[in-house]
């Protein structure tokens, strides 16, 4: 075995017994029922993704992908570990860890959310790699000097992003814990601009998520993973930059990245991206019931009308709830490291279970450039001054924007 890190990375590994990944993961025409949207591009000034009607399961009317790789990720043995390490530029730290957790419940929760996520990345980046290879219809780059920059760029994260769920892995096999396994997965991108809109948002989570990560890791007394968490963080943002440089956007977002919360991005993921109950194993039963999965919040506002100005933004959710219920509600906004905006809902109307209404999304006052995270809330709303609060208190969401 190489070193201590990646002792317990090969220990913790298991076989996953699956086909090989498909050659396309875009939407099908499968027969009815909604589709999660993805509308976003260098054209547009803002974008909004979420994932439309929850009356079928993610991945409806596609194939799915399944692990594992070619190479056999995320079962790796010490060669294929080095071949992976070349390809991202850098090799899995070599420091020994703790076996033991001093937070155990919440330490293991944070590593398990990060290979949960992880599994996911590598999923996306290889279909994405064999799409733009194999000039699938949608994904091809017409020019050859581009295209081999782009998959250059493209394989080292795919490798990296191997690392990051094999590090995390690591980490919870030597401290005693379960360790994550992959699910199936579909991809709300059907060409390349929109794959890459779809990369830069999710990264967005996941930078929103390690910040809190990291908090979680210092208040529960495991703060000797926090500069790997750093590192982690900062290698996301550079993978950040050079999707938004391709859609033609700044490379840095904003002045403060957004802090979001575990329950967000675990719910993006499940609500769109993650086929329901092809998650087994004992790692991902804890990890389900450790983080709530919330209900479903479309954005119904056209995502190119969502620009840096104050206005309504239309939201739709489905619930039992009559139209007096919805009308208590409130919707909170997270940007950047400010205080949540709160917005009490209006022009509520329900029918046949689905309830619509209006929030006031205050943009151009508050400068909510880069990633906003808006949820629906329960309760006295004006209390609540922090995203760990918001989470804790949201019954619908993400509904997550993007304005530059």
């Amino acid at each position: 075995m190489k070193n201590a890190f990646s002792s317990a990375v090969l220990v913790g590994a298991v076989a996953v017994s699956a086909t090989p990944y498909g050659p396309l993961n875009k939407w099908g025409s499968g027969g009815g029922g909604s589709q999660p949207s993805a509308s976003s591009g260098a054209s547009s000034t803002a974008s909004s993704w979420n994932s439309g009607s929850t009356a079928h399961p993610v991945g409806y009317g596609q194939t799915p992908f399944k692990f594992p790789l070619s190479n056999g990720f995320p079962d790796v043995d010490n060669a294929t570990l080095r071949g992976i390490e070349e390809t991202a530029q850098g090799t899995l730290p070599n420091g020994a860890l703790p076996t033991a957790f001093q937070n155990p419940a919440g330490t293991t929760t944070i590593f398990e959310l990060i290979a949960f996520n992880e599994l996911f990345e590598v999923a996306f980046f290889s279909s994405l790699i064999y799409n733009i290879t194999n000039n699938v219809e949608g994904f091809g780059i017409g020019s050859d000097v581009l295209k081999d920059y782009t998959l250059l760029a493209l394989n080292a994260v795919l490798a990296q992003e191997e690392l990051h769920n094999l590090g995390a892995n690591g980490i919870l096999a030597a401290a005693g814990q379960e360790i994550i396994t992959p699910c199936e997965y579909v991809f709300p991108t059907a060409k390349f601009d929109d794959a890459i809109a779809f990369a830069r948002t999710f990264t967005d989570v996941v930078l929103s998520t390690l910040q809190a990560g990291q908090a979680g890791l210092a208040a529960g007394g495991d703060d000797e993973f926090l500069t790997l968490l750093g590192a982690v963080q900062g290698q996301e943002g550079e993978q950040n930059g050079f999707y938004r440089d391709l859609l033609n956007l700044i490379p840095s977002a904003a002045p403060f990245l957004t802090l979001g919360a575990p329950q967000f991005a675990f719910s993006t993921l499940n609500q769109n991206v993650v086929v329901n109950g092809t998650c087994s194993g004992p790692g991902n039963d804890l990890l389900f019931k450790s983080i709530p999965i919330f209900g479903v919040l479309t954005i119904a506002t056209d995502p190119s009308k969502i620009i840096l100005a104050d206005t309504n933004l239309s939201f739709s959710v489905e619930t039992p709830s009559s139209a007096s219920d919805v009308s208590a509600w409130s919707v909170a906004f997270l940007n950047q490291q400010n205080v949540p905006v709160i917005s009490k809902v209006t022009n509520v109307k329900v029918d046949n279970g689905v309830a619509t209404f209006d929030a006031w999304f205050p943009a151009g006052t508050n400068i909510m450039a880069a990633l906003t995270i808006s949820a629906v809330v329960q309760g006295d709303a004006s209390k609540l001054t922090s995203a760990a609060e918001v989470a804790a208190a949201t019954i619908f969401g993400p509904g997550l924007i993007e304005i530059n």
